[in-house]
């Protein structure tokens, strides 16, 4: 027998923005706990591939919507901060618990790479509407350092040189640098344009003047406040050859950051021989998705 789950279209706003995602849910009556997705870094959002479908057979309704200027939202993500992320964040969360196949006490952000900064600052700023928080590949390290790490790792996995990677580096720390001294973002564009055709400058997060700026405008964010503020239930995801977020000095970050608060529930799993999507060798790690489940489910009931 074929599953086939509900899909909805859902609306929402958030100040100017008008937010448009999918709310998928299981094919029979409800209430349901439910999921939020909190997508990473650049445009997306909405496509969760199979995820929204494994967890509607597992008993949940689940929200994955278009980050402003992607897909069907209006607005621009490129000129948002992480507090716009967070307050974002919210506000599908508060649209999730008005609907009532949906279990209002019950709703989780699962936030991926970026995402797992956005989803424990969401939590943290509003704790009463989120109940669990799920970060996958997401950083406990500021945004320089993870970017540095990126670079360092991702770059030589590509095949590209030492002398690539600390020019990439320098470049880096150039564009955060000059735009938080006041510079504008399309003029330290144009004066990175000697390495505009470099083979690995696609690489870098900043690569126009409007990704520039969105970069430089999150590279103050300090995740510690966020997490110690925490009081809903953690787990938190690794792939143990992520080559784009420092996942040992993520892990200890976390275990002194969430042990130090005396936090009750905190998990940190680090999959083997998996990578930034949690995959091996293209495929999904084996006991992923029966780990989020299992965890969700004892924390929403």
């Amino acid at each position: 027998m074929l599953f086939l789950p509900e899909v909805a279209e859902l609306t929402f706003r958030h100040g100017d923005d008008t937010l448009v995602g999918d709310l998928v849910r299981p094919p029979w009556p409800g209430p349901y706990p439910a999921v939020v997705f909190v997508e990473g870094s650049g445009p997306g959002g909405r496509d969760q591939r199979d995820w929204q479908t494994r967890l509607a057979a597992a008993g949940f309704a689940s929200l994955a919507y278009d980050k402003p200027g992607s897909g069907a939202s209006t607005g621009d993500w490129t000129r948002q901060t992480l507090t716009d992320r967070a307050g974002e964040t919210l506000a599908a969360v508060g649209a999730l618990r008005t609907r009532a196949q949906v279990l209002p006490h019950a709703v989780a952000l699962v936030g991926g790479s970026q995402g797992g900064w956005v989803a424990p600052l969401a939590a943290s700023l509003s704790p009463a509407a989120v109940a669990a928080v799920v970060s996958v590949s997401g950083p406990a390290v500021g945004l320089v350092p993870q970017e540095e790490y990126r670079l360092r790792h991702q770059l030589p996995a590509a095949g590209f040189s030492d002398d690539d990677v600390r020019q990439a580096t320098v470049l880096l720390r150039e564009q955060v640098h000059r735009v938080r001294a006041g510079d504008d973002p399309a003029d330290v564009h144009t004066a990175q344009a000697s390495w505009h055709d470099a083979p690995w400058y696609p690489l870098l997060a900043g690569t126009s003047p409007a990704t520039i700026g969105f970069l430089a405008g999150i590279a103050d964010h300090d995740p510690e406040p966020a997490l110690a503020a925490l009081r809903c239930p953690v787990l938190a995801i690794f792939g143990a050859d992520d080559v784009q977020v420092p996942v040992e000095a993520s892990v200890r970050a976390l275990e002194r950051i969430l042990g130090g608060t005396g936090h009750a529930d905190h998990t940190v799993v680090v999959f083997p021989d998996a990578d930034h999507g949690i995959r091996v060798r293209g495929t999904r790690a084996p006991g992923f998705d029966e780990l989020v489940v299992t965890w969700l489910h004892r924390r929403l009931r």
